[in-house]
């Protein structure tokens, strides 16, 4: 399934959804990728510093991974304009 999530909230909700249909805990999850209880329940109530590594961690120790998909409206640079 793909949800397309734009915020640090939405994210959020999602983590802890994915995390309670696994019957996990905050600690049990954390544990696995190496964070404490407090910083996941930080992640999963929309924290917007979430660091990438942190969110890729918890995403891989649910069994998800991101999508990056450029919107239609979208501009995409050109790679002579760096």
């Amino acid at each position: 399934m793909q949800t397309m999530l734009v915020s640090a909230k939405a994210i959020g909700a999602v983590l802890r959804d994915m995390r309670k249909q696994q019957g996990l805990t905050q600690k049990e999850l954390g544990r696995r990728v190496g964070l404490d209880q407090k910083k996941v329940s930080l992640i999963e109530n929309g924290n917007p510093n979430i660091r990438l590594d942190s969110l890729l961690r918890l995403l891989s120790a649910l069994g998800a991974g991101i999508t990056v998909q450029v919107k239609a409206d979208s501009v995409v640079a050109k790679e002579d304009s760096w």
